[in-house]
């Protein structure tokens, strides 16, 4: 009885990142991508907790926690609006068009 090996890579299409042809940018962009919705996410948790100190009383830890929350979500759209300012429009993860 004979018994043959093959070898299983060339059944199998490569799914490894580096096989992928991708570039450091793509990659980057991807990271920076997880990071912004966390990001977001987190933000959107510290402005709705703000809301519940206010509702408790707490109104000064309350108003810290939101304008913080707002600050932490909307830092892509702060960070871009500042690319764009100062003239470096084409920035590694794009968040949108300002005019």
């Amino acid at each position: 009885m004979k018994t043959r090996f093959t070898t299983a890579t060339l059944w199998f299409t490569p799914i490894l990142a580096q096989a992928q042809g991708t570039s450091l940018a793509s990659g980057v962009s991807s990271a920076l991508g997880i990071v912004m919705l966390i990001g977001f996410l987190f933000g959107t948790i510290c402005v709705i907790s703000g809301g519940f100190a206010i509702r408790r009383g707490d109104t000064d830890s309350g108003k810290l926690s939101i304008v913080g929350g707002l600050i932490i979500a909307g830092a892509p759209m702060i960070v871009k609006a500042l690319f764009v300012a100062f003239g470096i429009g084409t920035s590694t993860v794009d968040v949108g068009t300002f005019q």
